[in-house]
């Protein structure tokens, strides 16, 4: 896959983490904390595959279904 922001080839892979991969905001006219559940694990690995761009250091991530 070449890398959306700089046109280099990205290499394949799986991003690991603990039983949870979290995303977490703040929105900036309330400044109320929101956090978006992307990736679960009952086991305790959650995965989510996708690309890294060792060039410009971007990850392109896919999102699992819940």
């Amino acid at each position: 896959m070449k890398c959306p922001f700089c046109n280099e080839e990205m290499s394949a892979g799986v991003m690991t983490s603990g039983r949870y991969v979290q995303w977490k905001t703040e929105n900036p006219e309330t400044g109320k904390k929101e956090e978006y559940l992307l990736a679960k694990s009952y086991m305790g690995s959650a995965k989510m595959e996708g690309y890294l761009c060792p060039y410009c250091r971007k990850l392109v991530l896919d999102i699992p279904e819940l």
